[in-house]
């Protein structure tokens, strides 16, 4: 099982099993935002470790790669396309989104549209999970990844959610360190210690939970 080819994943951000011990500890955290009765969708999914420890009655994954499909659990539903394509979901029957590491990718139009479609598949109150690189606390590293086109802060991104429609549940400025490719260890009581930090070090990536309008888009 991996990824054969050399593209984005195969240089930019390899497959590392240690993750899965800090995704564990990130699903744990979350998890009181995600409705384990409801069904869930990941916009970017890569590997598959959130929706791996993540409890949601029904998982779809979303990723342009097909490779990646290999890593994914059994019984998660795969959605290979692009995020800019119409999603093959029913209104409404969404419970929760999750994006993680992934608007930093699009436009700010892009994203928009993007967000319209999950708005259509969302049920009215579901709720926006999203994990993003945050530029004010990381100018300089962020755009090392070469595929980054928009600069957001927590600040900013409330901000262009809330002219959306959406309402901002949560936001937490200093989430996680801003790569898990860095060589500190990833240990799972030692990621649970420091998402229960007041303050957290190294912190590079903001967390926002955000609910979904009510009515039609």
């Amino acid at each position: 099982m991996g990824v054969k080819s050399q593209g984005y994943h195969g240089v930019r951000f390899t497959y590392d099993p240690g993750r899965a011990a800090v995704w564990r500890e990130v699903c744990r955290y979350l998890q009181p935002y995600v409705h384990a009765e409801e069904a869930l969708l990941e916009l970017g999914a890569g590997y598959g470790e959130f929706t791996r420890f993540i409890h949601a009655r029904e998982k779809w994954a979303l990723d342009l790669n097909a490779e990646l499909t290999a890593y994914w659990q059994p019984g998660v539903r795969p959605l290979v396309q692009s995020a800019l394509d119409p999603l093959p979901l029913k209104p409404g029957s969404i419970g929760t989104v999750l994006a993680s590491n992934f608007f930093e990718h699009f436009t700010i139009a892009e994203g928009e549209a993007i967000l319209a479609e999950v708005r259509r598949v969302i049920e009215p109150g579901g709720r926006l999970i999203v994990v993003q690189p945050n530029f004010r606390l990381e100018p300089r590293r962020y755009f090392d990844d070469y595929t980054h086109k928009t600069m957001f802060t927590d600040a900013g991104f409330r901000d262009f959610l809330c002219t959306l429609g959406w309402k901002i549940v949560r936001v937490e400025p200093r989430f996680l360190p801003f790569s898990m490719s860095s060589k500190l260890p990833k240990f799972g009581w030692l990621v649970a210690l420091y998402l229960a930090l007041p303050f957290r070090p190294f912190a590079g990536q903001f967390l926002l939970v955000a609910e979904a309008p009510q009515g039609t888009a």
